[in-house]
């Protein structure tokens, strides 16, 4: 009898953990899969740091495109010719032909930008789930909690009154009469 009465008083003693002053349920509940966490990390973090990595290549090396200056030009129209390439976002050059041809570079202007953008919407799902669905969810499971743990608390009342019932009784046809009751 001893054994179940230790047993009914640890089962009790997790169920009416107390809270702490500074510590809230609702920081304890974890809403987000490790998986999604890791997608998410992946998802957005990935193109951020391509973009970062694009953005300090860029101020670091100078820029990317040159559109190769006459050779009697100086450093400064020489400059200006490549920051007009990259402006006008268009590459003159000739074939293997020798026909004029015109490229743009729009999509090499543009990759860091679309990169930003592709991480922006990776984050919105993120976003609209921690915003719209969280806190209903929330709510909803500290309830679910909240009732399980009455529940939980109310049959260890009843485990702990049968036990002090069979021990407070001598005869055990008695005891059996009243558990069936």
């Amino acid at each position: 009898m001893s054994i179940a009465q230790a047993a009914a008083k640890a089962m009790l003693s997790d169920a009416l953990l107390q809270e702490g002053p500074g510590i809230t349920r609702i920081s304890h509940l974890e809403l987000e899969l490790p998986l999604d966490k890791v997608i998410k990390f992946v998802s957005v973090g990935l193109p951020l740091m391509l973009v970062c990595m694009a953005f300090a290549r860029e101020v670091s090396l100078g820029p990317q495109i040159s559109c190769f200056p006459p050779s009697n030009f100086t450093i400064k129209q020489a400059g200006y010719v490549d920051t007009y390439c990259w402006d006008s976002l268009m590459h003159h050059e000739f074939d293997s032909h020798g026909n004029f041809e015109e490229r743009s570079l729009w999509v090499h202007k543009m990759f860091p930008y679309s990169l930003l953008a592709m991480a922006v919407l990776m984050y919105l799902p993120a976003l609209i789930w921690r915003q719209l669905v969280m806190p209903s969810l929330a709510s909803d499971l500290l309830f679910i909690i909240d009732e399980l743990d009455k529940s939980y608390n109310r049959s260890i009342r009843l485990a702990q009154s049968i036990l002090d019932m069979r021990q407070n009784t001598k005869n055990p046809l008695t005891f059996q009469a009243e558990l069936q009751r």
